[in-house]
């Protein structure tokens, strides 16, 4: 029974040495100075290559460069690494991107572990534009195209992918259903090009006035309970406030008449001096008085000395007086002064 014994526990011990063996392995090992030191570790602050087995060690994306953390590990051998789907020896356990033998020496380092995600570039041939989306690597290509469908329109079926690298080079085709897409060369900047094969246009989904849109009469929208008309009018908010609308209407009638008053004392052709807050005083001639058609109210047509309007006497087309171009202006009667104001004289004709 002793021998039996010992049989079993050398038996579970060498279980337990395979396991470790086997999941190293999946890791992957590196050699520094023709030491092993089983994955690429880095001390935090000084970023020097330390053995795995150190406890409290953090691994990071670059081995002996002391960059991003992406996870801790534990001692004896224990080690609790992020997990990235699947099944299987070495599951759950971030692969180097790349492995590079030195020149001259037959040591082997790894120079960066892969982010579980990626963000890339998608464009099509259906859209004119790019889209910058993240996407998982552990997607195969075939659950990859179904999040494409929401991006660029194309049924999944009739999709043809090209990947670009950030200097628009063609790297390869994703035409594997069911490879990984972290088992391509994509990298964050990468654009991933989608063909379409279903016979639509180029900017057939860009078109909105193409797009079948609900219309619903003013009627039948009047009568609907749920509507935002509906809640306004149950709140009295906005228009549908009668006592503030009706207080809004007689201030604007108010402020209608005082201007009209402020007109009726201004008379064209007469000389003037405009005196708007924050500008400095300008003289010119009376031209218009009276009401017109791109704003409501009183406005008084001037034309000023120097080039210092913003029109020829015209607005929308429509002309109101005639002036030079940058003579022009309306403003309120409120800023206008009438009275003896004669032209500047700058002494530029004595030059």
């Amino acid at each position: 029974m002793r021998g039996r014994g010992n049989s079993c526990q050398s038996f579970l011990w060498a279980s337990a040495s395979v396991r470790r063996a086997v999941s190293r392995a999946a890791i992957g090992r590196t050699v520094l100075h023709g030491r092993p030191l089983g994955i690429g570790w880095a001390h935090p602050s000084t970023g020097e290559a330390s053995s795995w087995r150190g406890k409290g060690r953090r691994r990071l994306a670059g081995p002996a460069r002391g960059r991003a953390r992406i996870g801790r590990v534990r001692s004896r051998g224990r080690g609790r690494y992020p997990r990235s789907g699947g099944g299987g020896c070495g599951a759950g356990v971030r692969r180097p991107t790349g492995l590079r033998t030195p020149a001259g020496r037959g040591e082997m380092e790894v120079t960066g572990l892969s982010a579980p995600t990626v963000t890339v570039f998608i464009s099509s041939s259906l859209n004119s534009f790019r889209s910058e989306k993240r996407y998982s690597r552990s997607l195969t290509i075939a659950e990859f195209k179904c999040k494409l469908e929401l991006v660029v329109g194309s049924p999944a079926s009739c999709m043809e992918l090209e990947l670009y690298g950030a200097d628009d080079k063609f790297y390869s085709k994703l035409d594997q259903e069911d490879a990984l897409l972290g088992s391509y060369p994509v990298d964050d900047g990468c654009r991933i090009h989608v063909i379409d094969h279903s016979g639509a246009r180029l900017g057939e989904y860009e078109d909105v006035s193409k797009v079948e849109k609900y219309q619903i009469s003013q009627e039948a929208y009047d009568q609907r309970q749920d509507s935002v008309r509906s809640f306004l009018k149950r709140s009295k908010l906005g228009r549908y406030n009668e006592e503030e609308r009706a207080q809004q209407e007689a201030e604007a009638t108010q402020r209608l008449n005082e201007e009209k008053t402020q007109a009726s004392a201004i008379p064209v052709g007469s000389r003037c001096e405009v005196r708007a807050p924050g500008q400095p005083p300008r003289r010119g001639t009376v031209m218009y008085v009276g009401l017109t058609d791109f704003k409501p109210g009183y406005w008084i047509g001037v034309r000023y000395d120097e080039p210092l309007g913003k029109n020829d006497g015209s607005v929308n087309g429509k002309r109101y007086f005639e002036c030079q171009a940058k003579y022009g202006a309306f403003v309120k009667p409120s800023v206008v002064t009438v009275g003896d104001f004669p032209e500047e004289d700058y002494g530029l004709d004595e030059m």
